[in-house]
């Protein structure tokens, strides 16, 4: 039986396996049915060779996908100054959304809606660029795995993203459990 590490309790005694054919193949199964439930075309994405889940997909050697594409057509909000959020590439991680609340204490976003309508939001769903708690400091672009969250103005090639912010995630909850 599989069990998700991040809300499995460590026990004395317990052997913890994390690689194996078979988590691979689930792995593999869960990061096709992403690809399929979004528009996730590397090719044409800002953030096409910087990007966690298209690293994910050459690791795990995905050359393409089994289940049937999905593509609801979700919205592009482009209204802050600085950044730009495309509905269509964020795979629901919320890492928007920690680093936003514990990080930077703005809590910002928020998550709205169950399964397939789900999406980050800003502010009870106002526009990005109306919030009145966004600090515009970009820690949730330099997070986001993928090109969700980008920067205005910037290439493929500047994409570059910062991930120092993610071990004070893991300690951040460390500290309220």
């Amino acid at each position: 039986r599989l069990f998700p590490a991040c809300v499995t309790r460590v026990e004395e005694g317990m052997e913890v396996t994390s690689q194996s054919e078979r988590l691979d193949k689930y792995r593999r199964a869960i990061l096709e049915l992403l690809f399929t439930e979004r528009n996730h075309i590397c090719s044409v994405c800002v953030s096409n060779g910087h990007c966690e889940m298209q690293s994910l997909a050459q690791k795990l050697q995905i050359t393409h996908v089994h289940f049937p594409y999905r593509y609801p057509k979700a919205k592009v909000d482009a209204s802050h100054e600085r950044f730009v959020v495309d509905h269509n590439r964020c795979i629901l991680c919320n890492r928007c959304v920690r680093v936003c609340d514990e990080i930077e204490g703005a809590h910002t976003w928020d998550v709205m809606g169950r399964g397939i309508e789900a999406q980050v939001i800003t502010d009870l769903n106002q526009s990005w660029g109306a919030s009145e708690t966004c600090t515009g400091c970009g820690k949730c672009v330099h997070v986001c795995p993928t090109g969700a969250l980008f920067e205005k103005g910037r290439s493929v090639a500047e994409m570059l993203k910062r991930r120092q912010f993610l071990p004070y995630l893991t300690l951040m909850r460390e500290d309220r459990e």
